[in-house]
């Protein structure tokens, strides 16, 4: 990539290329006149043009390309050239990379030449406000720390940050932020001083990877998006009680006692989605955690989120052998009084008679996902419980059902009759969607042979719902946040 986008970049001559080719790839005007009419629009408009070539992903961040917008519109002509090196929103959004010998650096000379690209980059886009992500590479930790370095200095342009490193300690450790709005970003380490964001008066969404510790300090009743894969239950309490306008909250909460829980009730009026599970065990901690210290049913008692529609509870990583107590779930829901409209449950350490309970308490769901751990082997009774009932879960259209154990118990009929119930009856919402997904062998050789030969097969399909029986090793929810880790 370098050779050819460091001349258009560094005000080096370019070699142009034919911008006929760019510009009439239909051929359905005259080649000269429609370039005529394109090279004849104004700076203005074609700076516009030029904006909406870029190649955005999802977050609104651009990864250089010779092929792409900007660079390529640099070497079309010396119009486009000026206009793009002179529109400062071509150049305001950049996604390092993270892995610099895929893009044929592996020399310290050629990692040192993509810093300076990288900063020739940043420069153009002024003071624009920025969207910048870095992940760091332990390969070139030189070129790494020099382009954080080159980050930090331009704190007060941030826009949109996604940091996986440490921020240099010459970082203001109480900058102004006056653009602001989204951070991933990580908790600095005890050697560096404690970092403010309380002079970002436009922020809120932040996530932060690995841990939150109080550190990293934020303007928690602004923020309407946070999450972290582990933090605290005082920092937790701290967000509850002073974050009234959150909405959306991803959180993993490390193990705490059950005195460490307040008797007072935290109201999230604007609170429509939680995801709440216990955080990553340590890899040097052998043992189980206690049932005192599993977190996210307890910290629901003291939890009340009216407007709540979307709620994930998760123990994929939390190491336990006991049976947790579902009332907190219970209770939650009551005192919040809301109309859940998605529900996933995964790996809980329950048994499948709380599991019921439980559900039979949310029958607003509409979408439900399930991730039964290993120690439930007899499925029998969990499709039973969808089946013939009217009052339980009766608005249900997409069910998501993923087994983690490899040899379970389970009978081919039951499933069929939950089908059946469920996609042909009128008594309960027509299902729109069944995935069952699992990992054992004999449901892949018996059960869903089984099911799909099934006389009634037909019918279901012709239902209109869509229905999916897979063997899959993978088979954990991912959240959207969990994109930016993996």
């Amino acid at each position: 990539m370098l050779p050819w986008a460091v001349g258009p970049l560094f005000n080096r001559a370019p070699q142009y290329q034919n911008q006929y080719t760019l510009v009439n790839r239909d051929g359905k005007l005259g080649v000269s006149a429609l370039s005529r009419r394109v090279l004849a629009l104004p700076p203005e408009v074609l700076a516009e043009i030029f904006f909406f070539c870029l190649p955005f992903d999802e977050d609104l961040l651009v990864t250089p390309d010779p092929g792409s917008a900007p660079l390529v519109l640099c070497a079309v002509c010396r119009q486009w050239r000026s206009v793009a090196l002179s529109t400062p929103k071509l150049w305001s959004s950049i996604v390092f990379e993270s892995d610099l010998v895929d893009i044929g650096i592996s020399t310290p000379e050629s990692a040192a030449l993509y810093v300076d690209f990288c900063h020739e980059w940043l420069s153009r886009a002024r003071s624009a406000p920025l969207s910048l992500q870095l992940y760091n590479c332990a390969a070139n930790p030189a070129a790494v720390n020099s382009l954080l370095e080159i980050i930090s200095g331009l704190s007060q342009q941030w826009q949109n940050i996604e940091i996986g490193g440490d921020l240099p300690s010459s970082h203001p450790v109480d900058g102004k932020y006056p653009f602001l709005e989204k951070l991933n970003i990580f908790s600095p380490p005890d050697d560096h001083p404690i970092l403010s964001f309380h002079h970002a008066p436009r922020l809120r969404d932040v996530f932060i990877p690995v841990e939150y510790t109080t550190r990293l300090q934020l303007p928690w009743h602004q923020l309407t998006k946070f999450g972290t894969e582990k933090m605290g239950i005082e920092a937790c309490l701290d967000l509850f009680r002073h974050a009234p306008n959150l909405a959306e909250a991803y959180l993993r909460i490390a193990p705490y006692g059950a005195s460490a829980l307040p008797d007072t009730i935290f109201s999230l009026p604007q609170l429509k989605s939680l995801n709440l599970g216990g955080a990553w065990a340590d890899d040097d901690d052998d043992d189980d955690v206690e049932v005192g210290e599993i977190m996210p049913m307890t910290l629901l008692n003291c939890l009340k989120a009216p407007a709540l529609k979307t709620l994930a509870l998760g123990f994929e990583h939390v190491r336990t052998r006991n049976v947790i107590d579902m009332s907190p779930f219970l209770s939650f829901v009551s005192q919040s009084a809301f109309h859940l409209d998605a529900l996933t449950l995964s790996c809980l350490p329950i048994t499948m008679e709380a599991l019921v309970e439980c559900l039979k308490a949310t029958p607003s769901v509409i979408h439900l996902k399930l991730l039964i751990p290993n120690r439930v082997i007899n499925m029998n009774p969990v499709f039973a419980a969808f089946t013939g009932h009217q009052d339980f879960l009766p608005k249900l259209q997409s069910l998501d059902l993923r087994l983690l154990a490899s040899s379970p118990t389970i009978d081919g009929s039951v499933v069929v009759d939950m089908l059946i119930w469920r996609c042909l009856t009128s008594e309960v919402a027509c299902l729109q969607s069944f995935l069952f997904s699992y990992k054992s062998r004999y449901i892949e050789n018996h059960i869903k042979p089984f099911v799909t030969a099934h006389p009634v097969y037909p019918k279901l399909e012709a239902s209109g719902a869509n229905l999916c029986l897979e063997r899959t090793r993978f088979l954990r929810f991912r959240h959207p946040f969990m994109d930016i880790l993996y």
